[in-house]
């Protein structure tokens, strides 16, 4: 192994998707949620991931690191990552998402374009079952 070689793939990596992130060596066990979230990021970037499958990734997390990791997310969005964000937070939802996909009982409820629904129409979506005129 290039130890220099990883080392300087590591800062190159991190300090793109989060300037914040200063002590490479510390040990990932003893990361924040935030960090550990930036570090499984970088490792699918790092590898030239086109696509990202999110699940969850803010759940369990403090504002703080919360807030870190959505910015995160729209830096990726911006650089033409895709990504699936799996998440139950409304708020997550409307701010990073395209197109929103709803799912009820393993049944696809309806896939909707952000800009042409309301949060009310979601929030349907998701306890009612009740697709929004104009869904897929």
């Amino acid at each position: 192994l290039d130890d220099s070689a990883m080392a300087s793939a590591t800062r190159d990596v991190m300090k793109r998707l989060n300037p914040r992130f200063k002590n490479l060596s510390t040990a990932v066990r003893s990361l924040s949620g935030g960090q550990r979230q930036s570090v499984a990021i970088a490792r699918a970037v790092h590898f030239n991931a086109k696509i990202l499958i999110m699940d969850e990734p803010t759940a369990a997390l403090g504002p703080a690191e919360t807030e870190q990791v959505r910015e995160l997310i729209a830096q990726l969005k911006s650089e033409g990552i895709g990504i699936f964000l799996i998440s139950h937070d409304i708020h997550d939802v409307f701010d990073l998402a395209d197109r929103i996909s709803v799912m009820m009982q393993g049944r696809l409820v309806g896939t909707v374009e952000k800009s042409k629904v309301t949060k009310d129409e979601v929030l349907a979506m998701i306890i009612l079952g009740k697709t929004p005129a104009g869904a897929n």
